[in-house]
């Protein structure tokens, strides 16, 4: 009785793993991305003060929609930080972001808030369809 029970619950397992790895992989994904724009030199003149959480995966049709945000404290315009980071190497395409933006915005007149939202392929992620 207990083989049949271990059995089971291996199989549940492994089913359950099956369909969780899509999500699995496209929250790396994420994570990898952000950890990027992390490690990314900050613009002149400008200190880190925060990361917003990232905000949940959605979609259409197989594509992801996701995005994340920090904040930085600057004596720059909110523009002038927005056309620094599209510059920035992370917001290349790849092969699993298809699209990226930034938007950036004036939250203070010392604080500018950056949000940088993705397109990826969501391929049996359930979140994107």
């Amino acid at each position: 009785m207990l083989l049949v029970v271990a059995i089971v619950a291996t199989l549940f397992l492994l089913v359950y793993a099956a369909a969780m790895a899509p999500r699995w992989i496209n929250d790396h994904r994420l994570a990898s991305l952000a950890d990027r724009a992390r490690e990314h030199p900050l613009p002149p003149s400008t200190t880190f003060l925060s990361w917003e959480p990232q905000g949940p995966v959605t979609g259409d049709s197989g594509d992801c929609w996701a995005d994340f945000a920090f904040r930085l404290r600057t004596d720059r315009p909110a523009e002038e930080i927005k056309r620094y980071y599209e510059a920035a190497p992370f917001m290349r395409t790849d092969a699993h972001f298809s699209e990226l933006s930034v938007i950036a915005w004036q939250v203070s007149s010392d604080q500018v808030s950056v949000a940088v939202s993705t397109i990826s392929s969501g391929i049996g992620d359930p979140r994107c369809w």
